[in-house]
């Protein structure tokens, strides 16, 4: 199984319809974010995490969930989400599936590079996430007939 790990953040400041969302509401746009990929993880079958940097947060460990089929994780106070993907992608690297993680940051896609993993710009997660959803688009029209 494939898994995918997203920077949050450089996701919704990326994508035009979710920073528009952002001008109205963050939490908005990060929920729109996680369903879209919710979506995707359900077509493409792969496993996602999208990671948060944690806002105005007082938090002592990083706080996870899942949503949707989608893990989510808020990094603790004084965390960068680029830092906690850095872990995660370290510690899921040696299991032998295959990584790839979703962000515009240049340091970011180094290091994961440097680690093995295969990086995607935030606009090329787009167009990935956009294809899902026609793709279950069609399935549902295949059997709706």
């Amino acid at each position: 199984m494939d898994r995918l790990i997203v920077d949050g953040y450089n996701v919704v400041h990326a994508w035009p319809e979710l920073k528009e969302l952002m001008g109205f509401s963050l939490e908005a746009a990060r929920d729109r974010l996680i369903e879209r990929l919710a979506t995707y993880a359900q077509v493409r079958g792969d496993d996602v995490t999208v990671v948060f940097d944690a806002h105005r947060t007082s938090a002592a460990s990083n706080s996870r969930q899942e949503v949707g089929g989608v893990h989510v994780v808020f990094t603790r106070k004084g965390h960068s989400a680029d830092h906690a993907i850095e872990r995660l992608a370290y510690s899921l690297a040696g299991d032998g599936n295959p990584i790839t993680v979703a962000t515009s940051d240049r340091f970011q896609r180094d290091m994961v590079r440097g680690m093995g993993g295969a990086v995607i710009s935030a606009l090329e997660l787009e167009r990935q996430v956009i294809e899902a959803e026609k793709e279950l688009g069609r399935s549902v029209d295949r059997y709706a007939r």
